[in-house]
């Protein structure tokens, strides 16, 4: 609201002013008898119209939008001081029209909730949409259940709706040349040449009273309209044209929505028969390398099998030799008991036993053996793993039927350098000392 409206002072030179309290007064009779000496002039009882104007002007507030009128006022007999009560009746008259500004009328509002409907469906989330097809609720993502935006057109006239239905409009308080009155009170004493005001008081109320209205001028500068029956209706109009353009872009882009969720229904429904067709491949591979690595280590890996090759550490080696002598299949494992000899020594092995993981790694099935007790050289180095009571061999059964790996102990995992690196060929046939062993 327009606060700015009153200043500090309002000149009143154009005052037409009635006359004054004075001039009422009684006026002194002639001397009926010649005085010998001439008399002193009587001190006057009131203010004349143009003292109190001057007097007051300076107190007064001003106001841009009115014109002082004709100034009159009473005031008291003297008292004993020769001090006089006045009251003045200060007019204004207005040169413009005031208004006071004010929400839309709520009809407009009404009117433009019959964009609802449409604004509604446009904005559904896509999962809406999706469920209306025949989609399922296991195909939802977040961003299908999140509403969506209009489009820039429509969202621009969904804007312009607002804007028509609630932007605010002025409603005339008051007319050009309707009047208010200012109301001033004072003493008035005349001292030595000229009258002096005290105690002054201006009743400024019915300008506070159109202090929040605004002119008409300064409502013709803002662009805000004037609420008129013909406004009004005008109004309704403009909504009215904007509703049908909203809903006649709205209801082809509503029945795209549905055919588009139609279209991403059948891509979903597509992409999930792919994936379930490449589920099943993927599955059939890996049952064949499941299948092409059991059959591998099944034959490999068979009752009677001998692998025969060296072992290596620093510059150190010897020729070792692992027989199979019984074997048991698992759902996931081979597992078997042997033994382990030196190729030149046959005599002197050791029992052990070992586990084949028939899921490959990128090594090969990794094979798994401990080493127990038996006959073995002393002098050869592979004797720190047998005098030990943990040793193992850590070996990976490759593609080609060979076994590559370690032999250690596991109390050398944080002395990996002691272990010795194994590589194992199969034999053709098995040796006879070793088919006839009898296992310790």
């Amino acid at each position: 609201m327009n606060k700015a409206f009153f200043y500090p002072v309002l000149m009143v030179t154009s005052l037409a002013w009635l006359p004054s309290c004075d001039e009422s007064a009684p006026q002194a009779s002639e001397a009926a008898v010649e005085q010998p000496q001439p008399a002193e002039p009587a001190k006057p009882t009131a203010p004349t119209a143009e003292e109190l104007q001057a007097l007051l002007a300076e107190h007064l507030p001003s106001c841009d939008v009115a014109e002082v009128g004709s100034l009159s006022s009473e005031c008291t007999e003297p008292a004993e001081d020769g001090s006089v009560s006045i009251t003045a009746h200060i007019p204004l008259t207005l040169r413009e029209n005031l208004y006071a500004e004010q929400s839309a009328p709520e009809c407009f509002n009404e009117q433009r909730k019959a964009m609802n409907d449409a604004a509604n469906a446009a904005v559904k989330p896509e999962s809406v949409y999706l469920l209306q097809v025949g989609g399922t609720t296991d195909i939802l993502t977040d961003a299908d259940r999140a509403p969506k935006p209009l489009p820039e057109e429509m969202q621009k006239l969904a804007n312009e709706l607002k804007n028509l239905a609630e932007s605010s409009v002025c409603v005339q308080q008051k007319a050009a040349g309707d009047t208010l009155e200012l109301i001033a009170r004072a003493t008035a004493r005349y001292e030595g040449e000229a009258w002096v005001l005290s105690d002054i008081t201006i009743d400024s109320s019915a300008l506070q009273a159109i202090a929040e209205l605004k002119p008409e001028s300064a409502v013709q500068a803002a662009g805000i309209p004037v609420l008129t029956p013909e406004f009004e209706q005008a109004r309704k109009d403009e909504i009215a044209a904007k509703l049908n353009e909203f809903n006649t872009l709205a209801e082809p882009y509503i029945n795209s929505r549905e055919d588009n969720a139609r279209a991403t229904l059948a891509r979903l429904q597509a992409q999930a028969e792919e994936a379930a067709h490449r589920a099943n491949e993927e599955a059939a591979k890996a049952e064949a390398t499941r299948q092409t690595w059991l059959n591998l280590c099944t034959k490999a890996l068979a009752q009677g099998k001998n692998f025969s090759g060296e072992w290596t550490r620093d510059n150190q080696f010897g020729e070792l030799t692992l027989h199979i002598e019984t074997v048991k299949q698992f759902d996931n494992s081979i597992q078997f008991i042997g033994s382990i000899y030196d190729t030149k020594l046959p005599e002197a092995s050791l029992d052990i036993a070992g586990r084949c993981e028939l899921t490959p790694t990128e090594q090969g099935a990794k094979v798994d053996i401990s080493i127990y007790d038996g006959r073995y050289d002393p002098d050869q180095p592979t004797a720190e793993v047998y005098d030990a009571r943990d040793g193992l061999l850590t070996l990976f059964l490759t593609q080609d039927g060979k076994l590559n790996g370690i032999m250690s102990c596991g109390a050398w995992a944080n002395t990996p350098e002691k272990a010795f690196r194994v590589s194992l060929t199969p034999r053709a046939e098995a040796s006879e000392k070793s088919s006839s062993r009898r296992r310790r």
